[in-house]
């Protein structure tokens, strides 16, 4: 059956049984241990051109691969077609136009690599091992979020296969639904080949925020960080978290076993002024630091200084909500949860949101929460033997938090693929993605994702 498809390629195709099959079919997340019909690992964007035309003719689902990181697992599926980018990923800088483009398997760790060697950045995450093309269908929040915004903010063109087989550009000026769709709407509307992003200067230092307080004194830090997020500069975007220092070798005796929190964050001006130290002075004494790390660092650094903190080979379970403001009941509530934690390995993180993210309006791109004070996620690696307890602990912490998000929104590109959750998360956008979903692929081809069901 597979013949004519095998042909076509100049990549290569992978049955069950074959060589490579089993290593190829692994995510990042091994909770979701699937077997495709086939894989096919793509050279070219032809490749994926011909897979998706084999797919439709013969009535098989798709799935796509870039950096198959992700905690819905939505790139692998039973009885489907892998179209699997991860040999792509190639970045090209154009310092004419200050942009960059990235094949859809390149990795954060690539970008920033390539990209830091003329000193320019666009905002992305903060794992290099995240692949950049599902971060940015579907947001991408990172260090730069309150200067820069989102990643989805920053495509600036795109090429794209539709359900038909087309291949074409997607920009402001061709076919601007799609572009307006892609940018938060996540892989629902074709499957992107390449990304052309804006790139920034900045780099190759920067100044790091790196704190670390006790939890005990939780709710002081996280009360004051609030506070001081009202007239955060735009300049500054942190991200706090919380997890169970491990009894390791090289981590000082009294911490073994000590519950933290850790304050990471960037100055995304020029890190050689004293300004750059004065804006983030607050961050430093939200309460007494158990250390202070604050320094100047390569950029690419700062992006996997918390690569640890999502192993490769694991499950993991994990939500997200995004919360209406940080004050005394919310506080109350999340470390409510958090003491019913059933595993130390537990993290939770707290990521501000403020300044450009936050300003563009909502109906601008596909991404619709631009209200919010803080994304609250949680995660957590797990045996296999733990997963119903692990799954239960995870659904009971959104319920409890659900009563503090803004109108039950979640950051899509951390929690399970749920029809109710998506929905609310677009909100009001939902109805205008269900009508170009409508255009350009009526019978919801794309559908292993975030899905949003076509519908005048």
């Amino acid at each position: 059956m597979y013949e004519q498809l095998k042909a076509e390629l100049t990549g290569r195709l992978i049955l069950p049984g074959e060589d490579g099959y089993d290593d190829r079919r692994k995510i990042w997340n091994t909770a979701f241990d699937k077997l495709p019909a086939a894989i096919v690992v793509c050279k070219a964007d032809t490749d994926a051109v011909a897979a998706v035309k084999f797919a439709k003719a013969n009535d098989i689902p798709v799935t796509i691969r870039g950096g198959g990181h992700n905690v819905a697992g939505t790139s692998i599926c039973d009885g489907a077609i892998m179209i699997d980018f991860s040999e792509m990923r190639k970045v090209t800088v154009d310092l004419e136009r200050n942009t960059a483009i990235a094949e859809p398997g390149v990795t954060l760790g690539d970008y920033d690599t390539e990209t830091q060697k003329y000193g320019m950045v666009t905002p992305t995450g903060t794992v290099t091992e995240t692949g950049i093309a599902g971060l940015a269908l579907s947001g991408g929040t990172g260090y730069l979020r309150g200067k820069f915004g989102l990643t989805s903010d920053n495509i600036v063109s795109a090429r794209l296969i539709t359900a038909d087989g087309d291949h074409i550009k997607v920009s402001a000026q061709e076919h601007p639904d799609l572009y307006w769709a892609i940018r938060g709407g996540g892989g629902n509307f074709g499957i992107v080949t390449s990304f052309e992003f804006q790139l920034y200067p900045l780099g190759p230092e920067v100044l790091s925020v790196d704190v670390m307080y006790d939890y005990k004194d939780a709710k002081q830090v996280l009360r004051n960080a609030q506070a001081f997020l009202r007239n955060a500069p735009d300049d500054v975007s942190f991200n706090m978290m919380t997890f169970q220092m491990a009894a390791a070798p090289g981590i000082p005796e009294p911490l073994h076993n000590k519950r933290v929190i850790v304050i990471a964050g960037l100055y995304a001006g020029e890190s050689d002024k004293d300004e750059g130290y004065q804006a983030i002075q607050p961050l430093r004494e939200l309460a007494e630091p158990l250390s202070d790390n604050t320094g100047i660092v390569r950029f690419t650094e700062l992006q996997s200084r918390f690569d640890l903190a999502a192993p490769n080979n694991v499950a993991v379970a994990g939500t997200s909500l995004f919360i209406k403001e940080m004050n005394d009941e919310t506080i109350d509530a999340l470390l409510a949860t958090i003491e019913q934690l059933p595993s130390p390995s537990l993290l939770v993180q707290f990521w501000e949101c403020h300044g450009k993210m936050n300003r563009i309006p909502s109906a601008a791109t596909a991404f619709a929460v631009r209200d919010a004070s803080f994304l609250l996620c949680f995660d957590v690696d797990y045996p296999m033997e733990e997963e119903q307890k692990i799954k239960a602990w995870i659904e009971s912490a959104y319920e409890a938090m659900l009563p503090f998000s803004v109108r039950k929104t979640s950051y899509l590109n951390a929690v399970k693929a749920d029809r109710q959750i998506t929905k609310a998360t677009y909100g009001d956008n939902y109805e205008r993605l269900a009508a170009i979903k409508l255009k350009y692929d009526p019978t919801n081809f794309f559908r292993h994702n975030h899905n949003i069901e076509p519908q005048a």
